[in-house]
Parts: structure tokens; C-alpha cells; sequence
């Protein structure tokens, strides 16, 4: 006689399945919709109406408006150099992914709208430098990075290497 472990055996008819949390999911919808009207009315107030009945910006949406022309004024275009010899990624290096650098040459030329790209704990962990070279508007300061970006391929300590690189390193586009 073939005798089935009750491990195995099949079980009765199967139940209906039980609905729990239902509440809770119902309760988080609700949540969601009442963030979703407060976050909407709370941004509305970015136009205000003139006693002649002038639609214009409200003061807070024209101090938005004001420190990002300011921002936009005041770019810099920096490069980042290696900080001692040692191997770096490399976005332009075929199927290498590292390259190895010696300690002054660019990995990455960039430009930022911010006092400072990158933080001390990454720069230091990648083992770069980072360098302001120009300072102006963001046009003058996207001119510069193309320039520095095209040209690099002409600097000597890249027509030194065995097969040039048509950008630095770290620039993974011509932008």
C-alpha cells in the first residue's frame, strides 16, 4: 500500500482569499489625495492681481525668478586634474575602463552654477583636483569647456599615449 505523508497530501477545497490591510490601503489612498490638493493649492499663489487688474508675478515667484538670472550670470568652468599618478576611470577608452593618469593632468573639464561641483570626500576618494579656470556667464563659461574639451586631443600629455583620446577621461560627451 503507497502510503502519502500528510506533507504532501492535498488539502480541502480552497478558501477565499482574505482581504487584510483593506483599511490601511484605503486610509494611505486618502492620505495621497489630501498631500496631492494641500501641494496644489499651496503653489498657487505664484501670480498676484494689481489694483488695475494686472496679472503679475507674485514677490516670492520674482525673488525665484531674480536669483536665478543671478545664477545664470555667475558660472564657472573648472577642471578636474589628477591629484597624484594612479589609474582613473575612463569614459572614451574603448574597452579599457581605466587609464592611468600622472598627477597634474585633466581627467574632466566642466562647468557649474554653484560655488563648488564636486565634495572634498568624493575628490579625494577619485584622487582629483579641482580647479576653477574661468569665471562668467553660462555661455562664456560652455564656450570655454567646449574649447578645452575639442582641444584636448592636441595637448601633449594625450598625443603622448599609444592611441589619443579624443576627449579627456572624464568627459564621457563633447557637449
Amino acid at each position: 500500500m503507497n502510503v502519502v505523508s500528510k506533507k504532501y497530501q492535498p488539502k480541502g477545497a480552497p478558501s477565499e482569499p482574505t482581504r487584510k490591510g483593506g483599511k490601511a490601503i484605503l486610509l494611505f489612498f486618502l492620505m495621497l489625495t489630501i498631500l496631492g490638493f494641500y501641494a496644489h493649492w499651496e503653489g498657487a499663489d505664484f501670480i498676484v492681481v494689481d489694483a488695475d487688474g494686472n496679472a503679475q508675478l507674485s514677490p516670492q515667484r520674482q525673488k525665484e525668478l531674480n536669483e536665478r538670472v543671478k545664477r545664470v550670470k555667475k558660472a564657472s568652468q573648472y577642471v578636474l586634474r589628477a591629484a597624484n599618478d594612479g589609474y582613473f576611470p575612463c569614459y572614451n577608452c574603448g574597452q579599457d575602463s581605466l587609464i592611468f593618469l600622472r598627477k597634474g593632468e585633466v581627467w574632466k573639464y566642466g562647468v557649474t552654477f554653484t560655488d563648488r561641483r564636486y565634495r572634498n570626500a568624493w575628490l579625494d576618494r577619485m584622487n582629483l583636483l579641482y580647479q576653477v579656470e574661468y569665471r562668467g556667464t553660462v555661455e562664456d563659461c560652455l564656450i570655454q569647456e567646449a574649447h578645452k574639451i575639442y582641444n584636448y586631443a592636441t595637448l601633449p600629455e594625450n598625443l603622448k599615449r599609444a592611441k589619443p583620446l579624443i576627449r579627456p577621461p572624464g568627459n564621457k560627451v563633447d557637449r
